[in-house]
């Protein structure tokens, strides 16, 4: 029996019939685990995800989703009844519920678009009514902490000879970023905070619920609509210049009104520029992980460099954030079709 098996076996699962490794996913190494007693996820945790404060999270989220009956993983927790099985290298191991279907790497219709988005409103409107108290404070989208982030880096003198690789698009998000901040003032509510199509479960063409939900937290909802605007309407990969894809924005719209909150005015009235606040925000991030060289993986068999690479993604990111401008008066009147 080899170490994988073992530490599935620190769970009550019954007799262990298989463990396979699921090559996909950027933060956690995944297994599928095949027992007698069914399927199961065990996954060995990113470090950073590795806290009491998010397993905590994770498990008051999974269980209110299993309890509304929601498409969602469930966390099992170990034979002695705790959350984690913690191995000898320190290593944080956490089994769920195996919840059936696939994922996408991308979005390829204005289909997908709106089943995502009828998928994510679904997930919106059932934990609205979540009676918890996250413990972790680690907002994905916490755009006032990014900007601050690139300011440090540029007034930085160890980061000197690498700003002016990208001193225009620097002055750019200088220029237009603080301006598109969301604000405090907007309702707080549960928010999956990660919701790229490769998070959305498929079966056949439905999508049937959000897997991923570390990330889960109290924000605006726009930042989860705006993700998804800025990652599901347009092609290609995040360092390639491509269009706004405003039949994919229509689509989102159309799927959530369906199936979403019911939006306030005062949402309504900042929801034609989500899509590039969280657009704005992911150069913010290329912009400074060019000086800080600390973060971003990238591909080293199209790029000699990561600074390289997030050049090429923040260029992407401001192209894409631009065109969001450009298409400004579809995108306001689509709003008022949809929400108005």
């Amino acid at each position: 029996m080899n170490a994988i098996d073992q530490i599935a076996e620190k769970f009550p699962i019954g007799r262990l019939k298989t463990v396979t490794e699921i090559k996909s996913g950027l933060m956690h190494s995944t297994y599928l685990v095949d027992s007698d007693e069914g399927q199961f996820t065990l996954q060995r945790l990113h470090k950073k995800l590795a806290t009491n404060e998010i397993i905590g999270d994770f498990e008051a989220v999974t269980n209110f989703l299993y309890d509304r009956k929601l498409v969602a993983p469930r966390l099992i927790r170990t034979s002695a009844n705790e959350p984690v099985f913690v191995d000898k290298d320190h290593r944080w191991w956490r089994m769920s519920s195996w919840v059936p279907g696939y994922t996408k790497a991308k979005v390829e219709s204005a289909v997908e678009a709106e089943q995502g988005a009828r998928a994510l409103g679904r997930f919106h409107k059932i934990v609205a009514d979540l009676d918890h108290h996250f413990a972790s404070q680690h907002p994905l989208h916490d755009t006032r902490a990014h900007l601050a982030g690139l300011k440090d880096a540029i007034q930085t003198p160890a980061y000197e000879s690498a700003l002016h690789l990208i001193k225009p698009e620097v002055e750019q998000i200088l220029d237009q970023l603080p301006s598109l901040i969301l604000p405090d003032s907007l309702p707080q509510r549960v928010v999956h905070g990660d919701p790229k199509i490769s998070n959305v479960l498929f079966d056949g063409d439905a999508a049937i619920g959000l897997i991923d939900l570390d990330t889960c937290n109290r924000h605006t909802v726009l930042v989860d609509i705006g993700d998804a605007i800025r990652s599901w309407c347009r092609d290609g990969s995040e360092d390639e210049q491509q269009h706004f894809r405003i039949d994919r924005f229509e689509s989102i719209l159309a799927g959530y009104a369906a199936e979403g909150l019911e939006l306030t005015d005062h949402e309504l009235d900042y929801l034609p520029q989500a899509g590039r606040t969280i657009t704005m925000e992911l150069a913010c991030r290329f912009a400074r992980d060019v000086m800080v060289d600390d973060y971003f993986a990238f591909d080293a068999q199209r790029y000699p460099s990561r600074r390289l690479h997030n050049i090429a993604r923040t260029r992407a990111m401001l192209f894409l954030a631009t065109d969001m401008v450009d298409q400004a008066d579809q995108i306001n009147a689509l709003i008022r079709h949809y929400f108005r």
